[in-house]
């Protein structure tokens, strides 16, 4: 069903890794924790009413009405559903997709191959679920944005690059627990030097190859189901713990018995598909409150984040199909053997 992938390590050829990056930055409603107002970080069921009352007790302190209309704003967009928002729309994407596999679902019920409406049928009959991790997202994010925000309002940029290294760690570990949407993101970010300063960059690389694996022995049950057959039957060497692990599956080395070719077996972290789907609508969410506070407080930005989310979101969904990645790295290796730079293997 495309979550196990085993390949031939002198004969693979990388895919390119998706491009688009959605950096979603929030102002967080420092005001209104310095006054008292709110004790703990606002989730997604807290009410508007609170809203006049966290500004009107921010405007108290000099020079604080601007973020309290922020921190208000901020508050009030959060506070809504997720349940309206529609999963992202792959009508315009250039991610490659096999469209031979439409139609295809995990156990679960969840297409393999993107389908929005599939994926949207599916999630209707959910019940809160998606609400549920809008909330989660918001317990673990907001914390966070809360803390930077103050830094801000009490010392400035300053106070932001002395606290750097201690942000950029605290970033990293709120990244591992929010789960491997997120960690694709942060692995993403981790070469971006134009975007994020050096203490961030050396954090977020940690992310690179220091993902925590799942149990090889849960690996090895995925194997066997996947492929009919014990691993001892299909294997003559199968190692007993991961070479790697990363956000999306681990990697086990082997050795074929049929024909004692050394391989890889990538086996995709179990869950991952539900998880995965959960976080498009979360993060088509948060792009959704960050486009509207953009257009409110910085319309001469014209980027919309929207768009840039729903290709990222195609081709990150589009990369849990393991059959699909192989695909295309067998379309890239006869492209590159027909002209003249490999040999023509395939994975």
């Amino acid at each position: 069903r495309g979550t196990l992938r085993i390949a031939r390590p002198d004969r693979t050829c990388s895919s390119s890794a998706m491009s688009t990056l959605i950096a979603l930055i929030c102002v967080a409603p420092a005001a209104a924790f310095r006054t008292g107002v709110w004790h703990h970080p606002p989730d997604a069921s807290t009410s508007s009413s609170l809203f006049p009352r966290a500004a009107t007790a921010a405007m108290q302190l000099p020079g604080m009405a601007q973020a309290a209309t922020a921190a208000a704003t901020v508050v009030q967009e959060v506070a809504g559903s997720v349940q309206d928002v529609e999963a992202p729309d792959a009508d315009d994407s250039f991610v490659a997709i096999d469209e031979s596999r439409t139609g295809l679902v995990d156990e679960e019920g969840l297409p393999l191959v993107y389908d929005k409406e599939a994926i949207q049928k599916y999630w209707e009959g959910q019940g809160g679920a998606l609400q549920s991790r809008w909330a989660e997202f918001l317990s673990v994010s907001v914390p966070f944005l809360t803390r930077v925000a103050a830094l801000l309002v009490s010392g400035g940029t300053d106070a932001l690059n002395d606290s750097a290294s201690e942000l950029a760690r605290d970033a990293r570990e709120r990244i591992q627990k929010l789960g491997p949407t997120y960690v694709k993101m942060g692995q993403m970010m981790s070469v971006r030097p134009d975007i994020l300063p050096q203490a961030a960059l050396d954090e977020l690389t940690i992310l690179q190859d220091g993902v925590e694996g799942f149990p090889a022995d849960v690996a090895r049950e995925m194997v066997e189901e996947e492929l009919g057959a014990p691993i001892d039957e299909l294997f003559s060497d199968f190692s007993a713990e991961p070479a790697a692990a990363a956000s999306l599956a681990q990697v086990f080395r082997a050795t074929l018995r049929s024909s004692g070719e050394a391989v890889a077996v990538k086996v995709q972290r179990p869950g991952v598909q539900s998880l995965v789907s959960k976080d498009l609508y979360v993060l088509r969410r948060a792009a959704e409150v960050y486009q509207g506070l953009v257009e409110r407080f910085a319309p001469q930005q014209r980027t919309d984040y929207v768009g840039l989310l729903n290709e990222w979101a195609v081709g990150f969904y589009t990369e849990l199909d393991f059959k699909n990645e192989a695909a295309n790295m067998q379309t890239m290796a006869r492209g590159l053997a027909e002209a003249g730079g490999t040999d023509g293997g395939g994975a």
